[in-house]
Order: C-alpha cells, then structure tokens, then sequence
C-alpha cells in the first residue's frame, strides 16, 4: 500500500520491467493537497548521530523481513548478508519483534509467557544472533527493528494477552481484534504497564546484543475506532474534568490528544534507550503526514523536529520517481532539519516490483535533495535490482553517516585450516558437513588431542568471540572451547549436537590487547563417545561490551593513577544461593556493579551511585540464573573496572 508497508506474498514482475503509475487511494487522496514545501534546510540543533562527517557518507539500508513461519534458516541470513554487503549496501535493519513473538532470547517474554522466542523454531535458535553474526562478519551495521511495536499477538499467536488482558487496546464495542484477517492485538496506547513492557523488550536488545541501532515501528493507532480501553478511558477522564473520550473516533480534540500520547511515549522511549546506551542510533519509519495522522493518529513530526528519534524514515513507497520526488518534497516540508531523514523506499508496490531504473532514480532524487541515506523494502523483493544498483549508484562503498569510522572494523576470521592453528593429536578432515569453508576437521576420545587458533588484534580492546560450530547429531555435547585473553582463560562449553547453535555461535565477550598470540583453545577432554568438530573462529569488535562494561580491565592500561576501584573478592565462591562482592574505594567517587554472563549479557545491576572512601559489600543473588561462570564488574567513576569470576553452583 502506499499509506502503510504491508506483506506481498507473489509480487509480479511485468516484462517490460515497468507498469503505470497508480497509487493508492490514500495516496491520491493526499497528492490532492497543495502543500507549500520548504526547500531551505532551516538550522536548529541535530542529533550527534545524524551530523554527516562528509559527502563519501550515505546510510544505505534495507529491510530484512519474512512471511509467516518462513523464518530465514541460518544459510539464508549468511547468503543475505552477502549480498548486500557485496552489492554496496551498509546497514540491515532486521526483524525482531514480529507475529507475536521476539526472535532473540527474552528473558523478559519468557517472564510472561514461559517461551523466550518462537517456539517453532530449532532448540537454540536465535535469530537476532545470527543476523549479528552473519552481518558483522561482512561490516554490516545491523539495526534491531521492532516491526510490530504496539502489535503484541496476531492471530492464535496471543500468549501476552492471555495472562495480561487488560494490556490492550480495544474499539468502542470492546472488541480487540483490528486489521481484519490479520487478526492484530494491540497494545494499549496509554496503558503505562503495556508502554513499559514495549520499552524493556527494546532495552534488553540494546543491553544484550551488539547491535548498531534500535528501529521501533507501529506507534500509531491500528485506526481511528481505537482507545476506548480502561487505561486510556481512565487517563483521558483525568485529563477532562471526568468526561468520557468522545464517541465520535474523528473528533478533531480527540484525534489530537491521542496523536500527542503517542508522542509522549516516543519521547520517554527515546530517553530510556540513550541512558543505557547513548552511543545507539534511535530511529522510526511512519507513514507520510497528513495520511498517517488522518488515519492512524500518527503525527511523527515532533518526534524528529523536538529530538526524540535520532533517524525518521517515512515511507514514501511510490510506483515511479516522478510521483516519489512530488511525494518526498511534501515530507521534507515538515522537518526543520534534513539532517536525519533518510525516507523509505519500496521496490514493490501493490504487488508489482519496480524495474530498477525507477530505483536508481528515487535514490538520485534522494541525493539530489542533500539527503544522505535511504532505506529500501525490502531485501527479498530487492535482491535482483541489487547488480543494476551497485552498477550505477552503489559503485563506492560508504560509511554510515555519524558513525564514527572505527565502529564496524573487518571481522578476524580464522579458518581451521591456517597456518596460525597448531594441532596437536588426531584430527581427520571431513565433508559431510558444511563448513565455514568447505568441510571441517573431527576427532574422538580415543587418544588427547587439541587445536590452539592464534590471531592478531589490530586494536586494544572487547570483542565478540564465535565459533563456527558444524551440526552433527552425534557431536560432542560439551565441546570444550577454552579462551585466552587478556584477563585469564575462562572454558565455554558447546553443545555441537543442537541444532540452534549451528554455524556462529557466540562464546562470549572478552578483552584483548593489541598484539598476536593464542585465543582459543580445543580440546576433547569429556567428550566420550561423541565426536568434536572444529571449523572457524572469528572475533568482532564489541562496542555494547565497550559501553556496559567499561573501556578496558584495569590490569591492561598503563600509566593510570592506582586510586581507583579494588575489587577484594566474593564469599563465599563457589556459591549456590547468594554472594557477598567486597571492594574498595580510596576515595569518595561513583560506582557502577554489575553481573554478567558468559554472552556479555547484564543479568543484574546491583549499585550505580557515589559511595564514601573505604570498604562496601553488595549482596548478590540468583535464584533464577543457570549455574555457570559469572562476571562481577566493578567500575569507578574514570570508567576503569576491576573484575571478579564467580562460579554459581545449583
């Protein structure tokens, strides 16, 4: 549609690689409107991750999305981000909250529901994982888009509104369901729990993974017949002497102050994501205005005009670049800055796929009017135009616009294979299974044997650690992958015989400094009668690690004051229900204590204020933690921390 992104399930390309310029009525209805467009960029104040740090800078994104239960296997997210990587393109912004479910392990989901992501998907599995591994391999910015936003169940696919129905919005009747035989639930709107479920869901992805930005979609209302549930009721009766929202669902008082909810929530949202990581770009892609508002009481223009998104990409999906450049330029006259505004494009419309010259001249039209980005839906119906766009308007690769040029270095992939690997024991190679290259080696129990991978780290620094892990049905069920870093070893166990942690698996997050040397060691130490494979491993630099857990571990900087932070120890360690984390302060300062895992993922903040000079003690549980190794990171107020390893025993 031209008003909203939709699902094409059998677009159809015509012969001639063209067809006529139609649009929606919507569309039509909105190209009517005499809009007077401001074509002088009006100066005001930009977000830091909209400033453009020269003209070779351009954000070139896509969509990553899938129909129903077709989710991309683990090969296919590999192959997409090939593709896009090789054909000039620099940022993915792939699904991760879609027909009712999260796909990344939420504890908070799980919380609610007892499932951490889609049950149907292989035990293990973790898409947001893959897409990061997959994407940062090839120097992608991979971007986390909650697609659905307020559309919290479709369908059969309802776990969250059955254990909490009071969370979602309803029509004048009472009804829930909206969107017809798409059979959406939503979210209250003004329900302030609802809000802060929809707020924690995006904060456990920026706290948790690696990404490179936050995408939160759907803030608008599913049509004007909605907001008659008891929180909004409740809230707008407080704001209104005690009378009732009207019923008229196009009251012009009541269309407005819904809008401006709705804006409010935008704001806090935006405000809870740059406190956790303020390095993250923010970013939505609402409908073109007035349509959006008209319909859907979305107004996005003080989400970017007053700074609470950081990016907005309306979706400005016309046939051809005549009606787009028109289109374009009505938008434009909404914004104060056109520092941050990269719109969408489509490159199927109404079941039919662009020919790619009118791509390629949307996107020359985007640049002709100072803009320095776009983003493209999406990859599947893009992928033939990919060869024609590289050609002619993706030749150069780019950077991402205010990103600073360090943020996405080369992944260090070392192969089984090389000569930096020392081998020790038997090991036979083997075809039967895909490698990261060809096939893979394997050996048994049957005599001691090893593999130590050696790399070189270019910079001083945190850094995701994976492995490639081949399947195999009777592969070991506790691979033991030893890593040596800066800190010490720490062991990692992997179990190759589950099917989600097939390919890149993620170990952990680790500091190394700059230099070559030994990282991972393998060993076949208790794997019985299993075999263990080994293929690649491959380091990426880790700016979530960088942001949570400081800078760099106090005992690899030189030449710093010794004034800060002494971590004494935990008691007792190994521990089975609770700890007590001792340390010392020589003077008053702030500090930071957190808990980590093994993935790098926060599982408890324990203190963030300014404590007095001397020794304190902060209690630790974890009656719902797995047993394994956690991290406790002390940090002081010079951003240096000092680390404790605890083993929780149950």
């Amino acid at each position: 549609m031209a008003f909203a992104r939709h699902w094409v399930t059998t677009p159809t390309r015509k012969s001639s690689r063209g067809f006529g310029a139609s649009k929606s009525s919507g569309g039509k209805a909105f190209e009517l409107i005499m809009v007077v467009c401001l074509l002088a960029v009006l100066g005001g104040i930009v977000p830091g991750w909209a400033r453009a740090s020269g003209l070779q800078d351009e954000l070139r994104g896509v969509w990553v999305a899938w129909a129903g239960a077709n989710v991309p296997s683990k090969e296919r997210i590999a192959a997409i981000m090939d593709d896009v990587a090789a054909h000039g393109m620099n940022v993915v912004f792939v699904d991760v909250w879609r027909y009712g479910y999260p796909y990344f392990r939420s504890e908070l989901f799980y919380r609610f529901t007892g499932m951490y992501t889609d049950p149907a998907l292989p035990e293990g599995r973790d898409v947001l994982a893959d897409m990061i591994a997959e994407g940062h391999r090839v120097g992608l910015h991979v971007h986390a888009w909650f697609e659905y936003g307020f559309v919290a169940c479709q369908g059969d696919n309802d776990h969250l509104f059955r254990v909490k129905p009071e969370w979602f919005a309803r029509r004048r009747d009472g009804t829930v369901l909206f969107n017809g035989d798409y059979r959406y639930k939503w979210l209250s709107h003004c329900n302030a729990e609802a809000q802060q479920f929809l707020v924690a869901l995006c904060l456990e992805v920026a706290r948790n993974y690696d990404v490179d930005g936050i995408q939160l979609d759907r803030i608008r209302y599913p049509e004007l017949d909605c907001g008659y549930d008891e929180a909004t009721v409740t809230l707008y009766k407080a704001e209104h002497g005690g009378n009732a929202p009207p019923q008229n669902e196009a009251d012009p008082h009541w269309m407005r102050w819904r809008a401006d909810k709705l804006t409010s929530f935008i704001a806090a949202f935006y405000d809870s994501l740059k406190h956790a990581r303020p390095d993250l770009p923010v970013s939505n892609t609402p409908i073109v205005y007035p349509y959006g508002y008209q319909n859907f009481c979305q107004d996005w223009r003080p989400w970017i005009n007053n700074h609470h998104l950081d990016v907005i990409s309306p979706q400005v999906y016309r046939a051809t670049d005549a009606i787009y450049s028109y289109e374009l330029d009505l938008q434009l006259g909404h914004v104060t800055d056109r520092l941050g505004f990269y719109p969408g494009i489509t490159s199927v419309f109404e079941e039919y796929l662009l020919p790619s010259n009118q791509l390629i001249a949307m996107i020359q039209a985007t640049r002709s009017r100072g803009l320095q980005g776009h983003v493209i839906w999406f990859y599947d119906t893009l992928s033939d135009d990919l060869p024609a766009l590289a050609a002619s308007v993706y030749q150069q690769q780019v950077r991402v616009p205010g990103m600073p040029s360090e943020w996405r270095r080369p992944a260090i992939i070392v192969n089984e294979t090389d000569s930096t690997v020392a081998r020790s024991g038997n090991w036979y190679a083997y075809t039967g299974i895909p490698g990261y290259q060809g096939g893979c080696l394997y050996t048994t129990s049957s005599a001691p044997a090893s593999l130590e991978y050696a790399a070189t780290i270019p910079n001083d620094g945190w850094y995701e650690l994976y492995a490639f892990v081949p399947y195999h049905w009777n592969g070991a069920r506790e691979a033991r992958y030893e890593v040596i870093h800066s800190q010490g070893v720490d062991t990692v166990l992997v179990n190759q015989g589950q099917p989600g942690k097939a390919r890149w698996c993620k170990l952990g997050d680790y500091y190394w400094a700059a230099g070559a040397g030994p990282v991972v060691r393998l060993s076949n130490a208790r794997i019985g009668n299993r075999y263990l494979f080994a293929d690649a491993i491959m380091l990426c630099n880790s700016n979530r690690a960088a942001r949570l857990m400081s800078s760099a571990p106090r005992s690899t900087i030189q030449g710093k004051r010794q004034d800060g932070v002494q971590l004494v120890r935990n008691f007792p360690n190994p521990f089975n229900a609770a700890t007590a984390i001792a340390f010392e302060v020589p003077r008053a300062q702030a500090v930071d204590v957190r808990v980590v895992d093994l993935q790098g993922r926060c599982v408890a903040h324990l203190l963030s204020c300014r404590v007095g000079a001397g020794r304190h003690v902060v209690a630790f549980q974890g009656p719902d933690l797995p047993s394994g190794i956690y991290f406790c990171y002390v940090t002081d107020e010079d951003q240096q921390a000092k680390v404790a390893k605890m083993l929780l025993l149950r």
